[in-house]
């Protein structure tokens, strides 16, 4: 068959938000040709396809990154596509957009501005694509240059160590190095034949209960040339950036710090301008021993190879359930490769003690979608160290669960897609397990949910939109009667009720919950169908010490059903007696209320930022009445060295005794000196119920407290960053590291 290298000219432009602008894909035909990221300003971004002549084809621009934050609407717009020497505008009759996954629903005309993560899907005849070879444009511009960094790291309170790169101080990339050292693939375009300092910037250095967080960068490779640490072209700048304090280059960085490649030109040679012909990328082929399943596969068949032979007496399986039959009978080969394509299982595929070690995958980049049929599509009972990744699971029940572990032990569920039916992922009685790298959508309960004896899980990097969609369950990540679990870097984006949610609902402590660490979450607008919730969700009714540790998050649109109406909604919430917690370095902005404590003792509440949230900035309550039964008394509560804005509600509400919490050293700004913006119940301050901060403090609360302006990055988009030359660092407050709070992005 003729081809032709056809040349594809999207015209486009966009709307950024928290500084991330819209991103999209080109493809022909569903197969990926390239990507861009379109910034304010009208682009013309190229690209090349290698095609069939003389027959249609769909050209796509997938926009794939939508998002509101903080107010600020992601967008996409397409100004037109050129495809060979025919241009077609988003609105011709040609041109239509699939709203949401590229599915052939929910199609409407096209369009110009895409709002919505959607393909505007050109339906070009073969008029587009004539039998003519094109010649490639020479090159004019320089080349893209790769930086890859090999690294590990050494986590500490369970955060990984995490460092940008920067060529000549500005920055191009960042990563996050887990234990295992992995190659961080970078690319930029420095200036050619020209020598530069290729710098990699540790920047999260901590000791966390004797845990020491370190970074071990093993290799640094620029455009081909290996470079190790120790070097004498690499050098170690301990602490800022700055030329002092610098020795040798060294393997380990113990210490803030960065790694400087003094790179000479060579390593930047001009670019090549031979042409080359591209080339339609291809999945890559997983390797070692497996079994494969795939659509167009035979049970009958041995399942080893990853497609049918050409004369069709052998492939791959075609069901799960053969599968795993094939590698309880096998034990050299204990894993198995799902090719792209559509599986619905009529019942339940249960792994138990035979399944123990082995890995259900999704075949290279290729979507492998799990149909689920019944209350549950992949259980898993006595089985261990079982993974499961890169599947997507979609229908089910609204009852049910798409994945549900119980009785298990070092499971793995990693890069799966979930979207519909009901529960997520549950782990049940499985200890040390990991959830990491998924990505859920209206999932009808809880899109993960960490249930009673599965200890030391670690639930990260999970990205969930709208859980509970069917109205059940209560958050989008739950943790009940489990103790040191790890929520790290997730983002959960509206839900109806609690974003994440911690602890015991049971007073015997049959369900306690202890030393949880929420850290580095991102939490986007939360309870949204209910009047009594928070972003972050504590709850402590065994009455016990709990050591949970909430620090580094960013929580904001926490709100509720009718805001009007007297509600309980806070960014971070401490209920039903949580105690001996530490709420520490969070990012508390855009909620009703900030954060509140609730019956509890022994909380400490310090350096956090928070703002521009429209109720109270801090509560205490000691009544909880909960089930007509009040607790131990509130006390020794301490709140120190916060940043608290009260632009737009009061700054503190109390409602028991007197010493339930201690209030020093904190930082006031945008206080109304006379206002009376500071609320207690019983009377305290001389002034009644309400007073400004000279009666607080009057009434012995908030000494060493002081008001100030705080240098916010732009209060009125709701952006309560803090600008470098704030005066909060004068006072110890610590900087925050808002750009670790959410996702990793590796």
């Amino acid at each position: 068959m003729a081809t032709t290298a056809t040349k594809i000219v999207v015209n486009a432009q966009g709307r950024a938000a928290a500084g991330t602008n819209a991103h999209f894909k080109l493809l022909v035909d569903g197969v990926k040709v390239g990507e861009g990221t379109a910034d304010t300003t009208a682009k013309t971004f190229t690209f090349t396809a290698t095609l069939a002549a003389d027959t249609a084809h769909k050209v796509q621009i997938q926009y794939d990154n939508d998002a509101v934050i903080n107010g600020q609407d992601r967008s996409l717009t397409v100004n037109s596509i050129t495809i060979g020497n025919k241009t077609v505008t988003p609105t011709d009759s040609i041109v239509s957009y699939d709203k949401g996954a590229l599915d052939g629903r929910d199609v409407v005309a096209g369009q110009k501005d895409l709002w919505w993560n959607g393909t505007l899907v050109v339906n070009a005849d073969k008029s587009f694509f004539p039998a003519t070879t094109t010649t490639p444009t020479t090159p004019t511009a320089g080349k893209t240059d790769t930086i890859v960094v090999n690294a590990q790291g050494t986590p500490a309170g369970g955060v990984n160590a995490h460092f940008k790169v920067l060529v000549d101080g500005k920055q191009i990339g960042e990563g996050t190095a887990g234990t295992t050292a992995k190659d961080f693939a970078f690319t930029t375009d420095a200036a050619d034949k020209a020598a530069h300092k290729v710098q990699i910037q540790y920047d999260n250095d901590a000791v966390i209960n004797g845990q020491d967080r370190s970074l071990t960068v093993n290799k640094i490779t620029i455009n081909g040339h290996a470079y190790n640490p120790t070097d004498s072209a690499v050098t170690y700048d301990k602490g800022a950036l700055d030329g002092r304090d610098v020795v040798a280059g060294q393997k380990g960085m113990w210490w803030n710090g960065t790694l400087v490649v003094n790179a000479p030109a060579s390593d930047f040679p001009a670019p090549d301008t031979t042409p080359t012909t591209p080339t339609t990328p291809t999945n890559p082929a997983p390797t070692g021993p497996a079994f494969y399943v795939a659509a167009n596969g035979k049970d009958s068949w041995s399942g080893k190879l990853a497609a049918p032979n050409a004369d069709g007496t052998d492939g791959p399986f075609a069901s799960l359930t053969k599968a795993q039959q094939a590698m309880r009978a096998d034990p050299t080969i204990d894993t198995t490769y799902v090719r792209g394509g559509d599986y619905t299982l009529k019942n339940v595929l249960w792994l138990d003690g035979q399944d123990s070690g082995v890995t259900i995958a999704g075949y290279g980049n290729e979507k492998a979608v799990i149909h689920g049929g019944s209350t549950v599509s992949i259980g898993l009972g006595g089985a261990k160290n079982v993974t499961i990744e890169g599947l997507t699971f979609t229908g089910g029940t609204v009852d049910g669960h798409h994945v549900y572990a119980d009785n298990a032990a070092g499971l793995t569920f990693a890069n799966n897609s979930v979207t519909g039916g009901g529960y997520g992922i549950t782990v049940q009685n499985s200890a040390n397990s990991q959830v990491v790298n998924n990505q859920f959508s209206g999932t009808g309960a809880e899109a993960v949910f960490v249930k009673a004896g599965s200890n030391a899980t670690i639930v990260s990097n999970n990205l969930i939109k709208h859980p509970n969609a069917a109205d059940r369950g209560d958050a989008g990540i739950w943790i009940n009667g489990s103790s040191d679990v790890k929520v790290t870097h997730n983002q959960i984006e509206d839900s109806p009720e609690k974003a994440i949610a911690v602890g015991s609902v049971e007073t015997t402590g049959s369900d306690a919950t202890y030393r949880a660490t929420i850290a580095f979450n991102k939490v986007i607008d939360a309870n949204l169908e209910s009047n009594d919730g928070g972003g972050i969700y504590l709850i402590n009714r065994q009455q016990t010490l709990t050591d949970h540790i909430v620090v580094n998050n960013d929580v904001t649109g926490t709100t509720a059903t009718n805001p009007t109406s007297p509600v309980a909604s806070w960014g971070i919430y401490l209920d039903d007696w949580t105690s001996g917690a530490t709420v520490k370095g969070n990012y508390v902005h855009g909620n009703i209320g900030g954060v509140f404590l609730h019956g509890g003792w022994s909380n400490s509440v310090t350096d956090n930022l928070i703002a521009g949230n429209t109720g109270a900035q801090i509560g205490l309550q000691q009544d909880v009445a909960w089930g007509g039964w009040k607790g131990t008394t509130m006390s020794n509560n301490d709140i120190t060295g916060n940043l608290i804005d009260t632009s737009k509600g009061v700054a503190v509400h109390l409602y028991g005794p007197a010493n339930m919490g201690r209030f020093h050293d904190n930082d006031y700004t945008s206080l109304d000196t006379n206002a009376r913006l500071f609320e207690a119940w019983p009377q305290v301050m001389a002034s009644g119920s309400t007073g400004t901060l000279k009666n607080w403090q009057a009434a012995g609360y908030d000494s060493g407290s002081g008001v100030l302006d705080a240098h916010f990055v732009n209060p009125s988009a709701g952006d309560y960053m803090l600008a470098a030359d704030s005066p909060v660092y004068q006072h110890g407050f610590d900087v925050l590291p808002f750009d670790q709070m959410g996702l990793l992005h590796a």
